[in-house]
């Protein structure tokens, strides 16, 4: 850190959410998601990381409403883990996890939360 530049460091509770998407879903689910919030980062806004392609695999059981695959036939295919963080207010989580589902095509979207500590400069959360 350049020692010349003033700034005030804080942790603040955060919320890191993770889930995996099919790629040409990826821009429908993060739409979703900044409707419920602006996924704002410090004085950015619309933060989010996107890993590359990984294998995601399923068997779809009796009672789901699989998009893909079939019952009781085990099924693979690319997807990408996307990751963002929001301060921690669970009224906005709720509406961050019921965007995910609205728009996800899966019935049943890996999603998962961690409390945590994050950064932020300057006293902008």
């Amino acid at each position: 850190m350049n020692s010349s530049v003033a700034c005030d460091i804080q942790l603040v509770a955060s919320y890191r959410v993770r889930v995996f998407v099919l790629e040409e879903y990826l821009e429908k689910v993060l739409a979703s998601v900044k409707m419920a919030t602006n996924l704002k980062y410090g004085n950015y806004d619309g933060v989010s990381w996107c890993s590359h392609s990984g294998t995601e695999r399923c068997t779809p059981r009796a009672g789901c409403d699989t998009y893909a695959g079939n019952i009781d036939e085990p099924y693979m295919t690319d997807s990408t883990l996307v990751e963002f963080s929001i301060v921690r207010d669970k009224k906005i989580l709720d509406q961050v996890i019921l965007s995910i589902f609205a728009s996800h095509p899966w019935d049943e979207p890996v999603i998962s939360i961690q409390e945590t500590l994050e950064t932020r400069k300057n006293g902008v959360i």
